[in-house]
């Protein structure tokens, strides 16, 4: 493989990783406005607190997947730009 393929494949990885980012942001507003919505609705309407609070456990869940993807991409994305760091090195050493 290429400098310029491993270079689009880690400029591939980086907008995935901030997609996973921007997907994790979004299930922890959605969390906040869940907790809202529950507190609220505690006091007089148990039941619907308690549909809330297991959505809320669906919502975990689903942030608990993306952050081990997240984990997981990032690790590549260390791995790949550290191959092209050194290999740009070697490459283009002066003698």
């Amino acid at each position: 493989m290429g400098l310029a393929d491993m270079q689009a494949g880690l400029l591939t990885l980086t907008r995935y990783k901030s997609d996973l980012e921007f997907g994790m942001r979004m299930l922890a507003q959605k969390r906040t406005v869940l907790a809202y919505q529950a507190q609220a609705a505690s006091e007089q309407y148990p039941e619907i607190a308690a549909q809330l609070h297991l959505m809320d456990k669906k919502l975990e869940t689903e942030l608990k997947n993306l952050e081990t993807q997240h984990k997981i991409v990032s690790t590549e994305h260390d791995s790949i730009k550290k191959i092209i760091d050194d290999r740009a090195k070697k490459d283009f050493k002066y003698a």
